[in-house]
């Protein structure tokens, strides 16, 4: 059994694979992207903004910028209002959201995916090659996927966790950032890249390999920060490096709260099904009435076996759907 909302593209170009993607999600992909145009209402310096923001990327990642133009020639739209849509993030402080976990071993991870309850329509599970290169993952419609959670065909799983922080600048957009490193095949040398880039705003990107070895990226909009962390391991949305110097405080969220409570459950975890307990339980936390997020999907790999679990609200009477990663 798969989900509804199971999805394999593939492609051999940036530009082909973002407009296979735009047609495969064109009704909900146009839904949202004028929904956003409204939210938005560009002021003359948010366009002015947002061209640099362009110019940057394309510097440093020309190809992704080809798959967006790929996406909005997909959906028979204007490209630059289009990337006014995918800069939403950048334009907008979000609620805190996101929690991942490793277990003791590394080999069983698990990912709850949060956003605001209105976005569970905006969110599949995909499965996307181009060229040479597989990404299973979760994935928001209108985006470059990367920015959820997701193995590569390389054997790398990333989760990202959202960061509020301060120094927030003209640059590369984070959900960019997270699309590279989406196809790591190597976390510490994309880390020493990464320090060379002019970044607009940061993530926690946290890797795990097939040996359950696992690397964690804190960043800013300025600076980054790479650790070893001893396992098991939590990342919510604050940061646990000396980046918190950068954090930006944010009202209703509960990313302490939620660290602790999986922390303290993380080091029971021996199996998939273990990890998806403490995903659940973590979601029905009290704390979580005072958030605008609500968990949305949730992903439990097992590398042991091989294979990834994969849960959507949107199917949730489906309950949790394994799938082989065959491609690794």
């Amino acid at each position: 059994m798969k989900h509804s909302h199971y999805y394999q593209v593939k492609a051999q170009t940036h530009f082909e694979l973002g407009s296979k993607l735009a047609v495969l999600f064109k009704s909900s992909s146009l839904t949202t992207y004028t929904s956003i145009l409204r939210k938005i209402a560009p002021k003359k310096s948010t366009l002015i903004d947002a061209q640099k923001h362009l110019h940057v990327s394309e510097e440093y990642f020309p190809q992704y910028i080809e798959e967006l133009k790929g996406y909005a020639h997909g959906l028979d739209v204007d490209f630059d209002s289009f990337w006014l849509t995918f800069l939403f993030e950048e334009l907008n402080a979000y609620p805190d959201k996101c929690t991942s976990c490793f277990s003791t071993d590394g080999m069983i991870v698990g990912h709850n995916e949060d956003f605001p309850l209105f976005f569970e329509d905006t969110i599949s599970v995909l499965e996307k090659t181009i060229g040479d290169k597989t990404i299973f993952e979760l994935f928001y419609i209108n985006s470059l996927g990367g920015s959820a959670c997701g193995i590569n065909s390389h054997g790398f799983i990333q989760t990202i966790n959202t960061l509020n922080h301060t120094d927030q600048q003209i640059g590369v957009p984070r959900n960019i950032i997270a699309r590279w490193l989406s196809e790591t095949n190597n976390p510490k040398i994309e880390y020493e890249k990464l320090k060379t880039i002019k970044r607009s705003m940061g993530y926690s990107h946290t890797f795990c390999d097939l040996q359950g070895k696992v690397v964690n990226i804190e960043s800013s909009g300025t600076e980054s920060y790479l650790t070893h962390p001893q396992l098991p391991f939590v990342h919510t949305n604050h940061y646990l490096s000396p980046l918190s110097q950068f954090e930006a405080k944010m009202v209703g969220g509960n990313s302490r709260d939620r660290f602790m409570e999986a922390t303290k459950g993380v080091g029971s975890v021996k199996t998939a099904q273990d990890m998806m307990k403490l995903l659940e339980h973590i979601s029905e936390l009290p704390s979580n009435k005072n958030r605008e997020s609500n968990t949305i999907a949730r992903m439990v790999f097992d590398l042991k076996k091989k294979s990834v679990w994969c849960w959507l609200v949107r199917e949730k009477t489906k309950g949790w759907i394994e799938y082989p990663l065959s491609f690794i």
